[in-house]
């Protein structure tokens, strides 16, 4: 039997969901598991942790993962918990937010008008390929972010300059002593991928 593009991209969007899942995938597509991967790779469809251009590749796989390394005492939840990806040790929701520095020089995180964090734990890095952190910051949702006095968690998104004054406005925000531990923890990282 033939596949369809519909079932194609249904597997290309979906990869990590039937990978947990696979009586439901071989279920939807009324093909053997043993079939259903063997077409993901002639068709060059991988799950998140290895596909760089997947949205979840930097979020999950990269920043979760290292920043559940760097603070102690974490609670990491499972993969596409809604609302937050940690609890810290003083019983606070935390949910994780990763960006890439853009073309217009700037860092966009996706929040999602998000109530249920009590934090957004935010990281840059310099590029999807090299995966060099450049800061951390930690801002508490309910913090007033612009002049009309909205919150954190009244945004669909947040967008921060790669400038000085831009920066600047995020100072008290910045994790310094973590962000030397996240680059080590990167380059450990990088070090076992080569």
């Amino acid at each position: 039997m033939k596949w369809t593009n519909e079932q194609l991209k249904e597997l290309k969007d979906n990869y990590d969901y039937y990978i947990l899942h696979k009586e439901k995938a071989e279920d939807k597509f009324q093909r053997s598991w043993n079939t259903i991967t063997s077409k993901a790779s002639t068709s060059k469809i991988t799950s998140f942790e290895k596909n760089k251009k997947c949205s979840m590749f930097l979020g999950c796989h990269v920043a979760e993962r290292v920043l559940s390394h760097i603070f102690k005492d974490v609670q990491r939840m499972p993969n596409r918990n809604r609302g937050f990806d940690f609890i810290c040790n003083r019983g606070f929701k935390i949910d994780v937010k990763a960006s890439c520095l853009h073309k217009n020089n700037t860092y966009t995180f996706v929040t999602k008008y998000n109530k249920i964090a009590d934090y957004f734990l935010l990281i840059t890095f310099d590029g999807i390929e090299t995966l060099n952190p450049q800061h951390i910051w930690l801002i508490k949702s309910n913090e007033i972010m612009n002049v009309y006095n909205r919150k954190l968690n009244e945004f669909n998104y947040l967008t921060i300059t790669n400038t000085k004054y831009g920066l600047s406005k995020y100072s008290k925000y910045e994790l310094t002593d973590k962000l030397q531990e996240t680059i080590k923890c990167c380059d450990s990282l990088k070090r076992l991928r080569e």
